[in-house]
């Protein structure tokens, strides 16, 4: 049996939920048993979470990719201040830009780059970025071996608030591809205060956008690995890449791949993203049901006997995509 639901996801509008609540969602899933919409729910909240992630990426590895241009501007202003104050052609909005600034080692490494978005900093793909991010770059970039610790402290990306340190190490050093071992402990905090707790370890390798080192356009990131999660409300759960996830230029969401959720040794459900075409559906397998997810509707709400999904809001809307709404992955 196949069934279509819409997922809602926990991006734009958290504030909304507890009206949605009061005048009741959309009943087109109420066939879902309550394991089967709580594997629905849980791969809802993790897509929504995986967009937050590669909008992170993609600004610490922009700065990071920035290490020449930070060093040159600290040298010609004479100071570690904001070095990027007045720069043009950032891919932020209306000239909006967050404060940069450069410490580096007399040998050249480690170099630390702070970057403050302050309240608001809004991108040129309509998403809002507050909070601090510090990155220490042990290393030349891509070279065997060298890490770039990144913590983020205070920070959010639009409702979902983001804190924790991710640890990304080069392990190889070419120039067809580039492979990156990440290990990292981050806590991500949803709209109504449910918290969920990411262990990752995963490796990222890109294809295809080395020779365009600041530009996203063309990138192209395939992703394998697991993720240990525990949330607020008392879940644990792994995320098991079993069919590596491709993210490529303006797509939100992987456009190909599978991941697979078990809890206790036991599969829960697999999220299929599809055949590499970028679009706004994923299929998640659970209890014997196809369930058609269009990533940028609404999590329907089932009449179940069991009612403690009820503390795992999950939704929102979506993150505004880009070209078909699969929106942005992370660079280089």
């Amino acid at each position: 049996m196949k069934t279509r639901i819409l997922a809602l996801l926990v991006i734009l509008t958290f504030a909304l939920i507890s009206c949605e609540k009061q005048d009741g969602l959309d009943q087109t899933a109420t066939d879902l048993s309550s394991s089967q919409l709580k594997s629905a729910t849980l791969a809802v909240n993790d897509v929504a979470i995986d967009g937050v992630t590669q909008e992170a990426n993609f600004e610490t590895d922009f700065y990071a990719g920035s290490e020449h241009l930070l060093r040159q501007l600290a040298h010609f202003k004479g100071g570690k201040g904001n070095l990027l104050k007045d720069h043009k052609d950032m891919h932020y909005v209306n000239g909006q830009a967050p404060v940069v600034s450069i410490d580096t080692a007399a040998s050249g490494y480690p170099i630390v780059i702070t970057i403050e978005y302050g309240d608001s900093t809004v991108t040129k793909n309509g998403r809002v970025i507050s909070g601090t991010v510090k990155i220490e770059i042990t290393g030349k970039k891509g070279s065997d071996g060298s890490s770039r610790i990144i913590t983020y402290t205070g920070c959010a990306i639009d409702s979902i608030g983001i804190d924790g340190t991710s640890i990304q190490t080069f392990s190889s050093d070419t120039t067809s591809a580039r492979k990156m071992t990440v290990s990292s402990n981050i806590n991500f905090t949803l709209a109504d205060g449910t918290v969920i707790n990411r262990v990752e370890d995963s490796v990222r390798t890109w294809i295809k956008g080395l020779d365009t080192e600041l530009e996203r356009d063309d990138d192209m990131v395939q992703l394998s690995g697991s993720i240990t999660v525990k949330t607020s409300a008392g879940d644990t759960y792994v995320r098991l890449i079993t069919d590596p996830l491709l993210q490529i230029a303006d797509c939100h969401y992987p456009v190909q791949g599978v991941v697979q959720y078990s809890q206790n040794d036991s599969i829960m459900g697999t999220l299929n993203y599809g055949d590499g075409t970028c679009d706004n559906l994923a299929e998640l397998t659970t209890g014997g049901q196809t369930i058609s997810i269009d990533l940028q509707g609404k999590m329907p709400k089932a009449d179940l006997e069991d009612h403690s999904m009820n503390n795992n809001n999950m939704g929102n809307k979506d993150d505004k995509g880009n070209k078909g709404g699969k929106g942005n992955k992370g660079g280089h």
